[in-house]
């Protein structure tokens, strides 16, 4: 999908926006295209990590693509803004948490009471998509 539309942005800034689910996709393209910035939302380690929290008794050997998010954020050399909600019980924050270890140029950004569902609807995660997306490239 990306190499039909990278054409039509040639020479612009190029910000990647993955969330939830589309953070292992979003970062896996960012390491292999080397956007300006990259901005996740509610981030996991790795797919495997989040099913053996969620579903233990489950072989892990099961899950068709383990989406590795840890893997694919230290080979990212632009901007990085992780976003995460200090409530999240889906994902909870620790994964965000220990991809900042990971990559320590990376800013984590914690929005204080947003869980999963609802980060958007606070302000202060409507300001630092502001200006996570308003500081691409600088």
């Amino acid at each position: 999908a990306w190499a039909h539309v990278a054409p039509a942005y040639a020479g612009q800034r190029t910000v990647f926006f993955g969330r939830s689910l589309g953070t292992g996709l979003a970062a896996a393209l960012a390491a292999e295209v080397q956007p300006d910035a990259l901005v996740l939302v509610a981030p996991f380690e790795s797919l495997s990590a989040l099913a053996g929290e969620h579903y233990p008794w489950v072989p892990g050997a099961l899950l068709r693509y383990p989406l590795r998010t840890d893997e694919a954020l230290p080979r990212v050399r632009g901007e990085i803004t992780l976003i995460h909600g200090e409530q999240d019980t889906l994902i909870p924050i620790e994964h965000a948490e220990r991809l900042a270890a990971r990559v320590p140029r990376s800013s984590l950004v914690r929005i204080a009471g947003a869980g999963h569902g609802d980060l958007q609807a606070f302000e202060a995660y409507q300001a630092a998509l502001a200006q996570a997306l308003g500081g691409a490239g600088r």
